[in-house]
This record gives structure tokens, sequence and C-alpha cells, in this order.
């Protein structure tokens, strides 16, 4: 190999060490994140037909289908999906005048995070500020609304028969209920939980989110999971794991960095001897 082509080669090798370090920089700030999922990265080696070397490419491998460890809650409204799927959620738009959210146009995406809360306006938002989306259940009437849709209990109108809700909870059967002042434990809201065909495709957002693609598919509510009440799903970082692959990243580092160093010299002897 000459001199330029120990220098494409360790170019390509500089990029891709300083992509994988990036990536476990990220999965060790998230480490305490509920349901966080970390990012791994694959190496390919490459050879085209007119580079004067091999090089190698990197890319981005998430790991959004491997749980973490669920571990128990603090308050009745931390959640963690049994098995495989996700929480619906959504973000704001914007608000109202009358200081509520407004939804307008808001994407649809879906969490693992279940660290939700209820928050001045009655909605269920987790740590991330998602919004919990279900098919929201008239405690009284019994109907549910047809259509999945951001969470939102009014904890202060008395409703006949139940008086007034105190208290939101995750029932054995994956759905909210609400405790009322009067006693009595009624379910308030469906939470559907979203798989997918292909969910190791889906798009990476912020807050812990996946947005699904073409390859992914759209999401299916087909029953299979369900919500499990005061617990938590943990990162799915291993620290010990990221500590060895970080070490062997900086060692491919520093060696691909001492090549380019050599390549340089050589061809700065190589410009001198023909001057």
């Amino acid at each position: 190999m000459g001199s330029l082509g120990a220098l494409w080669t360790a170019t390509s090798g500089l990029l891709a060490q300083s992509a994988a370090i990036q990536n476990i920089s990220g999965n060790v700030a998230n480490i305490q994140t509920p349901a966080f999922k970390r990012t791994d990265t694959a190496f390919d080696e490459l050879v085209y037909r007119h580079q004067p070397a091999e090089s190698v490419a990197w890319r981005s491998v998430l790991t959004n289908g491997e749980a973490g460890n669920v571990v128990p809650g603090t308050t009745s409204t931390d959640m963690a999906v049994a098995g495989e799927g996700y929480f619906t959620v959504t973000g704001p738009t914007g608000v109202g005048s009358t200081g509520q959210p407004t939804f307008s146009n808001s994407p649809t995406t879906y969490t693992r995070r279940g660290d939700f809360d209820l928050d001045k306006n009655g909605y269920l938002v987790n740590g991330a500020g998602n919004y919990l989306m279900g098919k929201q259940i008239d405690p009284v009437t019994k109907a549910m609304s047809a259509t999945v849709q951001p969470l939102q209990f009014d904890m202060t109108t008395e409703r006949p028969g139940l008086g007034v809700l105190k208290s939101i909870s995750v029932g054995t059967a994956g759905q909210l209920q609400g405790t009322y002042s009067m006693g009595q434990t009624v379910d308030v809201a469906s939470l559907p939980i979203a798989t997918f065909r292909g969910q190791g495709f889906m798009t990476q957002g912020s807050g812990g989110t996946f947005t699904p693609t073409t390859k992914s598919g759209a999401a299916q509510y087909d029953g299979n999971g369900k919500a499990v009440g005061n617990f938590l799903e943990t990162s799915n970082v291993d620290i010990t794991q990221e500590t060895t692959t970080m070490m062997q990243a900086q060692t491919a580092y520093s060696a691909s960095s001492q090549v380019m160093t050599a390549a340089k010299e050589m061809m700065q002897t190589l410009t001198n001897l023909t001057i």
C-alpha cells in the first residue's frame, strides 16, 4: 500500500471511530433515562475499483427491540410495556387562549418511556414532555372514544355517583383506571399498545421516541402488548459493554491517527525528493 492508500484508509478509519465514540457517549449519557435504547455502530469494509485502498464505512444500528430491565416505579402513573410494543404519544403544537395545549397537526410518535405524571391540565406527560394517547372512556356512561387521542382527565368536576377524580392508576388488563372521591375505581381510558412488523427500521427521534417508516410499516394495535402499572423500564445501556467498546474505539482511532501521520511524512519526503 502506498502513502496515498494509507492516507485514504486512515481517514476513513478516523471518521468511523469518531462516529462510534459519539454513539457511545450518547449511550452513556442516557444510562439513567427510562427505556432509553442504545445506538450501536456497525462497520463495513469497502473496496471500490477506482479507490487506491480499502476503507471503512460505518452505520448506526438502533437497538429499540431490546428491552431494558423492569423495575418498580414511584407513582401510580408510572408504567412499562409488557412484551413488545410502544406507547402512543404526541406533543403540543401551541397553547390555546385558556392555557390548554393544542395538538393541531402534531405528529404521532411511539415510545417505551413510561414515566408519566399528571400535569396541571390533567394530561399524562412523561419526563421527555410527550403526551400519552389512548381511547378516552366516559366514567359514567362507559362510552369509549372511537379514536386514539391525547388523554386528559378532569380532576375538578364532580361526576354523578362517583364524585371527583382523585387519582389515576393502571389496571391489571392494561387500562387506565380512575379512583373517585366516593370510593369507586372505574375504567377511564384504554391504552392500545402499538407494534410494528419491522420495528428495527423505525427512525429514532428525541426524548426516546420513534417514528415509523415505509420499511417498519404502520402501527398495528393487535392487542398482544399491554401496559403494567407501578413499573418502569430502564435503559438497555450496559456500562461495562460501553466502556469496553469505548476503549476499542479509542485504540483504533489512535492507530488510524498514527497511520495518517506516517503517510503524511512519507508524502512530504517524496515531495522534497522531487524538488
